[in-house]
Protein backbone atom coordinates (compact mmCIF):
# COMPACT_ATOMS: atom_id res chain seq x y z
CA UNK A 1 0.00 0.00 0.00
CA UNK A 2 1.29 3.57 -0.92
CA UNK A 3 1.19 5.93 1.89
CA UNK A 4 1.37 9.84 1.43
CA UNK A 5 3.45 11.59 3.80
CA UNK A 6 2.79 15.46 3.98
CA UNK A 7 5.02 17.89 5.82
CA UNK A 8 3.03 20.13 8.36
CA UNK A 9 4.22 23.34 7.05
CA UNK A 10 2.71 24.32 3.90
CA UNK A 11 5.62 23.61 1.63
CA UNK A 12 3.47 21.93 -1.19
CA UNK A 13 6.14 19.00 -0.75
CA UNK A 14 5.36 15.20 -0.21
CA UNK A 15 7.02 12.03 0.83
CA UNK A 16 5.14 9.18 -1.26
CA UNK A 17 6.30 5.58 0.32
CA UNK A 18 6.79 3.03 -1.96
CA UNK A 19 7.23 -0.71 -1.00
CA UNK A 20 9.61 -2.56 -3.65
CA UNK A 21 11.06 -5.70 -3.13
CA UNK A 22 11.44 -5.17 0.77
CA UNK A 23 11.89 -1.93 1.16
CA UNK A 24 10.32 1.43 1.48
CA UNK A 25 11.17 3.97 -1.01
CA UNK A 26 10.91 7.56 -0.43
CA UNK A 27 9.67 9.34 -3.59
CA UNK A 28 10.00 13.36 -3.23
CA UNK A 29 7.08 15.53 -4.91
CA UNK A 30 7.39 19.51 -4.55
CA UNK A 31 3.71 19.91 -6.18
CA UNK A 32 2.43 23.36 -8.34
CA UNK A 33 0.07 25.06 -6.74
CA UNK A 34 -2.63 24.41 -9.03
CA UNK A 35 -2.47 21.52 -11.69
CA UNK A 36 0.57 20.52 -13.00
CA UNK A 37 1.40 21.61 -16.52
CA UNK A 38 4.73 19.11 -16.95
CA UNK A 39 6.23 16.82 -14.72
CA UNK A 40 10.10 16.20 -14.14
CA UNK A 41 11.42 12.95 -12.71
CA UNK A 42 15.16 13.56 -11.35
CA UNK A 43 18.18 10.58 -10.94
CA UNK A 44 20.17 12.21 -8.29
CA UNK A 45 23.71 11.06 -7.96
CA UNK A 46 26.25 8.77 -5.79
CA UNK A 47 26.58 10.57 -2.97
CA UNK A 48 23.17 13.09 -3.06
CA UNK A 49 20.04 12.56 -2.56
CA UNK A 50 16.09 14.24 -3.27
CA UNK A 51 17.24 16.88 -0.09
CA UNK A 52 20.05 18.22 -2.66
CA UNK A 53 16.99 20.19 -4.52
CA UNK A 54 15.52 21.92 -1.41
CA UNK A 55 15.90 24.97 -3.66
CA UNK A 56 15.66 23.26 -7.43
CA UNK A 57 11.94 21.58 -6.13
CA UNK A 58 9.86 24.32 -5.05
CA UNK A 59 11.08 26.77 -8.40
CA UNK A 60 10.23 23.81 -10.51
CA UNK A 61 6.75 24.00 -8.53
CA UNK A 62 6.44 27.30 -9.49
CA UNK A 63 7.07 26.59 -12.99
CA UNK A 64 4.08 24.35 -12.83
CA UNK A 65 6.15 21.29 -13.41
CA UNK A 66 5.47 18.72 -10.57
CA UNK A 67 9.42 17.64 -9.46
CA UNK A 68 10.03 14.09 -8.43
CA UNK A 69 12.99 12.55 -6.77
CA UNK A 70 13.37 8.73 -6.29
CA UNK A 71 15.98 8.46 -3.29
CA UNK A 72 17.83 5.21 -4.29
CA UNK A 73 17.26 2.27 -2.62
CA UNK A 74 20.20 2.90 0.50
CA UNK A 75 20.63 6.80 -0.05
CA UNK A 76 18.66 9.61 1.35
CA UNK A 77 15.73 8.45 3.48
CA UNK A 78 14.76 5.57 1.28
CA UNK A 79 15.59 1.75 2.73
CA UNK A 80 18.72 -0.72 1.83
CA UNK A 81 22.00 -0.90 2.79
CA UNK A 82 23.83 2.76 2.67
CA UNK A 83 27.15 1.39 1.09
CA UNK A 84 26.19 -1.92 -0.85
CA UNK A 85 24.09 -1.24 -4.26
CA UNK A 86 21.57 -3.93 -4.87
CA UNK A 87 21.81 -6.03 -7.85
CA UNK A 88 20.89 -4.26 -11.42
CA UNK A 89 17.64 -5.83 -11.52
CA UNK A 90 16.53 -4.28 -8.14
CA UNK A 91 17.48 -1.15 -8.70
CA UNK A 92 15.51 -0.90 -12.17
CA UNK A 93 12.62 -2.46 -10.33
CA UNK A 94 12.68 0.45 -8.05
CA UNK A 95 12.41 3.49 -11.14
CA UNK A 96 10.47 1.38 -13.01
CA UNK A 97 7.86 0.79 -9.85
CA UNK A 98 8.49 4.90 -9.02
CA UNK A 99 8.04 6.02 -12.67
CA UNK A 100 4.50 3.67 -13.20
CA UNK A 101 3.77 5.41 -9.87
CA UNK A 102 4.35 9.11 -11.29
CA UNK A 103 2.67 8.54 -14.50
CA UNK A 104 -0.52 7.18 -12.79
CA UNK A 105 -0.45 10.25 -11.09
CA UNK A 106 0.16 13.14 -13.46
CA UNK A 107 -2.05 11.68 -16.06
CA UNK A 108 -1.73 10.71 -19.96
CA UNK A 109 -1.57 14.33 -20.87
CA UNK A 110 1.00 15.91 -19.31
CA UNK A 111 4.26 16.09 -20.47
CA UNK A 112 7.24 13.41 -18.39
CA UNK A 113 10.90 14.49 -18.65
CA UNK A 114 13.40 12.09 -17.12
CA UNK A 115 16.61 14.36 -16.25
CA UNK A 116 19.55 12.47 -14.56
CA UNK A 117 22.66 14.42 -13.14
CA UNK A 118 25.94 12.55 -13.02
CA UNK A 119 26.07 9.44 -12.05
CA UNK A 120 21.98 9.38 -11.74
CA UNK A 121 22.50 9.86 -15.72
CA UNK A 122 24.16 6.60 -15.93
CA UNK A 123 20.98 4.78 -13.84
CA UNK A 124 18.47 6.78 -16.34
CA UNK A 125 20.26 5.82 -19.36
CA UNK A 126 20.28 1.94 -18.15
CA UNK A 127 16.23 1.97 -17.51
CA UNK A 128 15.70 3.76 -20.80
CA UNK A 129 17.15 0.90 -22.29
CA UNK A 130 15.53 -2.11 -19.82
CA UNK A 131 12.88 -4.01 -21.59
CA UNK A 132 10.66 -4.01 -18.80
CA UNK A 133 10.29 -0.07 -18.88
CA UNK A 134 7.53 1.03 -20.61
CA UNK A 135 6.54 4.18 -18.90
CA UNK A 136 6.08 6.87 -21.68
CA UNK A 137 8.34 9.69 -21.20
CA UNK A 138 8.37 12.56 -23.62
CA UNK A 139 12.10 14.35 -23.02
CA UNK A 140 15.17 13.61 -21.75
CA UNK A 141 18.29 15.71 -19.77
CA UNK A 142 21.52 14.26 -19.27
CA UNK A 143 23.22 16.23 -16.83
CA UNK A 144 27.27 16.07 -16.25
CA UNK A 145 27.31 12.29 -16.43
CA UNK A 146 30.08 10.52 -17.60
CA UNK A 147 28.33 8.27 -19.75
CA UNK A 148 30.38 4.50 -19.91
CA UNK A 149 32.75 5.81 -17.54
CA UNK A 150 34.22 2.02 -16.30
CA UNK A 151 34.14 0.86 -20.08
CA UNK A 152 36.23 4.08 -21.34
CA UNK A 153 38.65 4.06 -18.08
CA UNK A 154 39.53 0.22 -17.67
CA UNK A 155 40.42 -2.47 -20.03
CA UNK A 156 38.84 -5.75 -21.18
CA UNK A 157 40.93 -7.41 -18.76
CA UNK A 158 40.00 -5.11 -16.26
CA UNK A 159 36.39 -4.52 -16.63
CA UNK A 160 36.11 -8.74 -16.76
CA UNK A 161 37.88 -8.53 -13.02
CA UNK A 162 35.37 -6.42 -11.69
CA UNK A 163 32.62 -8.08 -13.02
CA UNK A 164 33.62 -10.93 -10.59
CA UNK A 165 34.21 -9.25 -7.73
CA UNK A 166 32.64 -9.83 -4.28
CA UNK A 167 34.21 -7.23 -1.71
CA UNK A 168 32.27 -5.80 0.48
CA UNK A 169 35.19 -3.58 1.11
CA UNK A 170 34.91 0.20 1.19
CA UNK A 171 35.59 2.09 -1.93
CA UNK A 172 36.03 5.94 -1.79
CA UNK A 173 34.69 7.58 -5.45
CA UNK A 174 36.69 10.90 -4.00
CA UNK A 175 34.46 13.31 -4.69
CA UNK A 176 34.77 16.76 -3.27
CA UNK A 177 32.59 19.41 -2.30
CA UNK A 178 35.31 21.86 -4.50
CA UNK A 179 35.09 19.93 -7.34
CA UNK A 180 30.93 20.58 -7.11
CA UNK A 181 30.25 24.33 -6.18
CA UNK A 182 32.32 27.32 -5.37
CA UNK A 183 29.49 28.51 -2.73
CA UNK A 184 30.88 27.79 0.36
CA UNK A 185 26.75 27.27 1.49
CA UNK A 186 26.47 24.99 -0.81
CA UNK A 187 30.04 22.97 0.22
CA UNK A 188 29.28 23.04 3.82
CA UNK A 189 25.94 21.47 3.09
CA UNK A 190 27.65 18.91 1.18
CA UNK A 191 30.32 18.23 3.65
CA UNK A 192 27.97 17.78 6.29
CA UNK A 193 25.38 15.93 5.12
CA UNK A 194 24.83 12.95 7.11
CA UNK A 195 22.69 11.42 4.98
CA UNK A 196 24.94 11.64 1.93
CA UNK A 197 26.65 8.41 0.21
CA UNK A 198 30.77 8.71 0.79
CA UNK A 199 31.76 5.23 0.08
CA UNK A 200 30.46 1.92 -1.48
CA UNK A 201 31.66 -1.48 -1.02
CA UNK A 202 33.99 -2.91 -4.36
CA UNK A 203 31.17 -5.05 -5.11
CA UNK A 204 28.45 -1.93 -5.91
CA UNK A 205 31.14 -0.81 -8.41
CA UNK A 206 29.83 -4.28 -10.31
CA UNK A 207 26.76 -3.34 -10.74
CA UNK A 208 27.67 0.19 -11.73
CA UNK A 209 29.15 -1.90 -14.90
CA UNK A 210 26.55 -3.74 -15.56
CA UNK A 211 24.53 -0.49 -15.74
CA UNK A 212 26.70 0.45 -18.40
CA UNK A 213 26.02 -2.67 -20.22
CA UNK A 214 22.56 -1.90 -20.69
CA UNK A 215 23.13 1.37 -22.56
CA UNK A 216 26.49 0.61 -23.81
CA UNK A 217 25.10 -2.84 -25.53
CA UNK A 218 21.53 -2.17 -25.82
CA UNK A 219 18.68 -4.87 -26.53
CA UNK A 220 16.12 -2.24 -28.00
CA UNK A 221 15.92 1.26 -29.67
CA UNK A 222 15.23 4.35 -27.85
CA UNK A 223 11.79 6.23 -28.82
CA UNK A 224 12.50 9.56 -30.90
CA UNK A 225 12.47 12.07 -27.73
CA UNK A 226 13.95 15.14 -27.78
CA UNK A 227 17.06 15.29 -25.33
CA UNK A 228 19.99 17.13 -24.44
CA UNK A 229 23.50 16.97 -22.65
CA UNK A 230 23.76 19.83 -20.09
CA UNK A 231 27.19 20.67 -18.66
CA UNK A 232 29.00 23.50 -17.63
CA UNK A 233 32.03 24.39 -20.10
CA UNK A 234 34.86 22.10 -18.45
CA UNK A 235 33.91 19.64 -15.83
CA UNK A 236 36.34 18.46 -12.34
CA UNK A 237 35.02 15.02 -12.61
CA UNK A 238 33.76 13.78 -15.92
CA UNK A 239 35.55 13.80 -19.58
CA UNK A 240 33.15 15.84 -21.58
CA UNK A 241 34.70 14.33 -24.92
CA UNK A 242 34.30 11.09 -24.20
CA UNK A 243 31.04 11.31 -22.42
CA UNK A 244 29.27 13.47 -25.22
CA UNK A 245 30.21 10.94 -27.98
CA UNK A 246 28.52 8.12 -26.06
CA UNK A 247 25.71 10.37 -25.91
CA UNK A 248 25.55 11.18 -29.14
CA UNK A 249 25.60 7.40 -30.14
CA UNK A 250 22.93 6.80 -28.11
CA UNK A 251 20.29 9.19 -28.96
CA UNK A 252 21.66 10.45 -32.48
CA UNK A 253 19.31 12.77 -34.45
CA UNK A 254 17.30 13.49 -31.35
CA UNK A 255 19.95 14.83 -29.29
CA UNK A 256 21.17 18.14 -28.11
CA UNK A 257 24.81 19.92 -26.70
CA UNK A 258 24.05 22.69 -23.63
CA UNK A 259 26.76 23.85 -22.40
CA UNK A 260 26.32 26.28 -19.24
CA UNK A 261 29.09 29.13 -18.46
CA UNK A 262 30.84 27.00 -15.49
CA UNK A 263 33.85 24.60 -14.59
CA UNK A 264 31.74 23.01 -11.65
CA UNK A 265 30.27 19.37 -11.60
CA UNK A 266 26.79 20.32 -9.34
CA UNK A 267 25.23 22.34 -11.79
CA UNK A 268 22.01 23.09 -9.47
CA UNK A 269 24.82 24.79 -6.80
CA UNK A 270 26.22 27.37 -9.19
CA UNK A 271 25.05 30.81 -10.23
CA UNK A 272 23.54 29.12 -12.99
CA UNK A 273 20.74 26.59 -11.13
CA UNK A 274 17.73 29.11 -11.89
CA UNK A 275 18.77 29.29 -15.50
CA UNK A 276 18.72 25.70 -15.50
CA UNK A 277 15.50 25.15 -13.84
CA UNK A 278 13.78 27.32 -16.06
CA UNK A 279 15.03 26.04 -19.22
CA UNK A 280 14.02 22.46 -18.29
CA UNK A 281 10.58 23.49 -17.23
CA UNK A 282 10.01 24.96 -21.07
CA UNK A 283 11.87 22.24 -22.26
CA UNK A 284 9.43 19.70 -20.84
CA UNK A 285 6.33 22.10 -21.15
CA UNK A 286 7.19 22.34 -24.69
CA UNK A 287 6.69 18.77 -25.48
CA UNK A 288 2.62 19.22 -24.35
CA UNK A 289 2.25 21.79 -26.69
CA UNK A 290 3.97 19.83 -29.22
CA UNK A 291 2.23 16.78 -28.84
CA UNK A 292 -0.97 18.68 -28.77
CA UNK A 293 0.13 20.22 -32.19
Amino acid sequence: MIETKRPPQNTRREIVALPVDGAELALHLWRPRGPAKGAVFYFHGLQSHAGWQWEVGPQFADNDIAFYVLDRRGSGTSGGDRQDLADVDTLMRDYITALEHVRRTIGDEVPLSLFGHCLGGSFMAALMHHPDFTTRYDAVVVCSTWLGKLHATLDEEQRRALAAETSTEPWDPGLRSEDFTDDPRHRHFIDHDDLAVRTLTRRSRAVLLGLEELYLRPRRALPPVPSAYVSGVRDPIVDLDDARAVYRRMTGANGALVQLATDKHYLFFTDFRARLVDWVSTFTLLQGVDRDG
